[in-house]
């Protein structure tokens, strides 16, 4: 029989999970030099999709090896984790348990692919329940607007935004050495990408998205996902 992530009442669970501080976490990921350099209102949407995840894990617990995560979520998760002493109390107060994390190690296989196309699709209708036509945005986080954001400070990140499906991205760049590149593209769904380039330190970023938001997919999910196993001390939530 499977463990389950937590026997607490799943209504208690998610509302701690929503209740959770995670304001140092999000101080880390917008420092340009130690973080992330996320401007702070990514790293809100950030924060709710990481919680979006988490009570999705509660919510689906026998379907919880299957959910993917978006990598930045996966990033802020990562973070969450560093803080050692804080990211155990958490789990404990929300979880009754410490929830492991496991990335993938080594290449990945075509195995590994297929089934992560399958998760993919599994992670779409789930998400789906719960949020409807917001699933992709809960998924990976809000669209940040660059009008929204100083073109001179902070790097200023806006995800999954794009004319007619294009993956548009601008990545740590410059306006004297910026390196263009138009990749795989086609005229339905250019990539288009400006990599290592700032405005006056800025790093801006539009990835992978639409007008109506970015689609659930196994290549924009991190290589890690929930697998919930028994430990000879505990039962954990181990990611893989």
């Amino acid at each position: 029989m499977q463990a389950r992530l937590t026997d607490r009442p799943a209504e208690q669970v998610i509302a701690a999970i929503q209740a959770l501080d995670l304001e140092s976490v999000k101080r880390r990921v917008t420092d340009p030099k130690l973080g992330e350099g996320w401007t702070w209102a990514y790293a809100d949407s950030i924060e709710v999709a990481y919680k979006n995840y988490l009570t999705m894990l509660v919510k689906y617990q026998d379907d919880a090896e299957d959910i993917l995560l978006a990598e930045d979520v996966d990033e802020f998760w990562h973070t969450h984790i560093l803080q050692t002493i804080k990211y155990t109390d958490d789990c404990e107060a929300v979880f009754g348990k410490y929830l492991h994390h496991t990335p993938h190690v080594g290449e990945l296989t075509e195995a590994d692919l297929e089934k992560r196309d399958a998760q993919a699709e599994k992670t779409r209708r789930l998400y789906g329940n719960e949020f409807e036509h917001d699933s992709d945005i809960a998924w990976s986080g809000m669209p940040v607007r660059f009008e929204d954001e100083a073109t001179s400070v902070a790097p200023i990140r806006a995800d999954h935004a794009a004319v007619s499906g294009a993956a548009i991205r601008a990545d740590r760049a410059a306006v004297s050495g910026a390196a263009i590149r138009a990749e795989r593209a086609a005229v339905s769904g250019a990539a288009i990408r400006a990599d290592r380039a700032a405005v006056s330190g800025a790093a801006i970023r539009a990835d992978r998205a639409a007008v109506s938001g970015a689609a659930i997919r196994a290549d924009r999910a991190a290589v890690s996902g929930a697998a919930v196993r028994e430990s000879p001390a505990r039962d954990v939530l181990v990611s893989a």
